[in-house]
């Protein structure tokens, strides 16, 4: 089993976040080759629920540095680690959370280095931070090791896609 989606066996007392109606909902092996599918299936929920392209593009591009951060730093690429991914869209307001089950991570240490001077490593998280409006590490679900809340204001379909169509 490395993909599944839509999964029925996430408790509902368990869901990330409650009384949410989910746009997406996927638990998934922790592998780069899983990626792939995951950045289509997120681009195609949001285009789905009338995300502007270059506002989905900037959603993708987060989710994947995220997962990446998760198999790299949190699973130190060892095989087995789950990940959860969730979409909520409430009040305009889209939330992506992403749990694994690796051993919990200290928050401090997930913070961004300074784009200047420029060096490799660390860009993930500066680009998380500039791409949504807000990045947060919350508590987790029980047996979970940690949790990844990143939020974006939904405006409209056109929404970055051509700013001349906006004014």
């Amino acid at each position: 089993m490395a993909f599944r989606a839509n999964i029925a066996n996430i408790d509902a007392n368990q869901r990330m976040m409650q009384n949410k109606d989910a746009l997406l909902t996927l638990q998934f092996e922790a592998y780069p080759h899983n990626l792939k599918e995951v950045r289509g299936l997120v681009c195609q929920h949001l285009k789905a629920a009338d995300f502007g392209r270059e506002v989905a593009d900037e959603v993708v591009l987060a989710v994947d540095e995220a997962c990446q951060n998760i198999i790299r730093h949190a699973y130190q690429s060892e095989q087995g680690g789950l990940i959860d991914l969730a979409l909520y869209l409430t009040n305009n307001t889209l939330s992506v959370e992403l749990v694994d089950y690796a051993q919990p991570c200290n928050p401090d240490c997930c913070v961004p280095k300074p784009r200047e001077p420029l060096q490799p490593g660390g860009l993930g998280l500066h680009f998380m931070n500039e791409l949504m409006d807000s990045v947060s590490y919350e508590k987790p679900p029980a047996g979970a090791g940690n949790r990844l809340v990143m939020t974006k204001t939904h405006n409209n379909k056109n929404s970055g896609n051509n700013k001349r169509n906006n004014e």
